[in-house]
């Protein structure tokens, strides 16, 4: 029998020998587990101290009050004229006269251009023959229709060649009144497309005048913005030439775009010196509702986890993330809402600390006045030392 056999026999007969070596190995794998929670609780242990004890960070803060100012819409859009027309030429004809020069301003009624009036003026001497003798000849037919001796026929005959001496008459008027060309309304010749000499026919462009007085603004609302608004509200308008104007709207649309689902404003402008041109870009800012609102630094907004964004400041030494709503920016920095009436916000450190940490919070104002102080009493000590250079110096030549 080998010794393998006899062992597994040996230990066959005595079962309570493995017994008591499972028992064995479990009491120790159970130890062992009840060390590595004890190592565990002495780690967090240790840790929970270490913070404790960590220093606290210290920030500069400063107490902003907020100011009571205007909720506004910011929109842009492009100065442009209160109204366009193309002057064109209701009759064929040579041009004879030109009578405004490009970049001109007309009043209304001014003649612009005059067309050869050809043999009009015959043909009206010719028509007004011709409607005396139709007036004659229907009056003739009516004494006739009266008594009798011509029918009812004849009489509407001569009526109806007496209506058409009539239209004749009134079209050759026209046709010598669309030989001059006069200004609809006040405006800038802006262009004008003809010389003495041209010949044009009818529908032809003859000049086109715009009217700068008022000059208008066309922009676009949203859904948001367009019940906030009402005609009549004023308006600042910055145009691009560093000029800053104020305008009234004047028109606001009923229904909205379909492809941007946004609404169509008119901002007008006062220009009756006519100094302001049309296509210049423009910045409208239409004032809203008052809120109250504080005024800080882009560089001081922050982020949360969500990507929200915010401010941070501290409210009993810990440190409070507050989400804003922006009201409007300036070239000097952004109003803001949802800080309350005043708030302690942190204007140095505000990227090495997060919302809910403990602080040391230091007054921006009371820190720079102490610098201040300290350069002042530097200053001071550098102008006694030099003075007191100068007496020694004073001294030894005397000596």
């Amino acid at each position: 029998m080998s010794v393998l056999s006899k062992k597994r026999r040996w230990l066959a007969e005595r079962p309570y020998i493995l017994a008591i070596a499972i028992t064995v190995l479990l009491v120790l794998w159970m130890f062992s587990g009840s060390m590595q929670a004890k190592d565990v609780a002495s780690k967090h242990q240790k840790n929970t101290q270490q913070k404790r004890n960590a220093p606290i960070a210290k920030v500069q803060v400063k107490t902003m009050q907020a100011q009571t100012i205007h909720d506004s819409v910011a929109l842009y859009g492009r100065t442009e004229p209160n109204r366009v027309t193309t002057l064109r030429a209701e009759i064929s004809g040579k041009i004879i006269a030109v009578m405004a020069k490009r970049g001109a301003f007309v009043n209304k009624g001014d003649i612009v251009a005059k067309l050869d009036i050809n043999d009009l003026n015959a043909q009206l001497t010719y028509i007004k023959a011709l409607l005396s003798q139709r007036e004659i000849e229907y009056k003739g037919a009516k004494a006739l229709n009266r008594k009798g001796y011509q029918g009812q026929a004849k009489l509407a005959q001569a009526f109806a060649a007496l209506e058409s001496a009539k239209a004749d008459l009134k079209r050759i008027k026209l046709a010598v009144e669309h030989t001059v060309v006069k200004a609809p309304f006040s405006g800038i010749l802006n262009d004008r497309y003809v010389e003495v000499g041209d010949y044009v026919k009818s529908g032809d462009n003859i000049a086109l005048i715009a009217d700068l007085n008022p000059l208008v603004i066309r922009a676009y609302v949203t859904e948001n913005q367009i019940n906030q608004l009402f005609v009549n509200q004023n308006a600042d308008i910055h145009l691009l030439n560093q000029t800053n104007i104020q305008g009234k709207v004047r028109y606001i649309a009923s229904v909205a775009d379909q492809a941007t689902n946004t609404f169509k404003i008119e901002v007008s402008i006062k220009n009756s010196d006519s100094k302001l041109t049309a296509g210049l870009s423009s910045e409208v800012d239409i004032a809203l509702q008052q809120v109250d609102a504080i005024k800080l630094s882009p560089a001081l907004l922050a982020l949360d986890e969500q990507g929200n964004i915010g401010v941070k400041s501290v409210v009993n030494k810990k440190v409070i993330f507050t989400p804003i709503n922006i009201v409007k920016t300036e070239p000097d920095g952004i109003w803001l809402t949802g800080l309350g009436t005043s708030a302690n916000i942190i204007v140095l450190g505000q990227g090495f600390v997060r919302a809910g940490d403990k602080v040391d919070a230091v007054e921006a104002l009371q820190s720079t006045a102490k610098k201040v102080e300290k350069m002042t009493q530097v200053k001071k000590a550098t102008q006694v030392k030099k003075a007191t250079q100068v007496k020694k110096a004073i001294i030894g030549q005397g000596e």
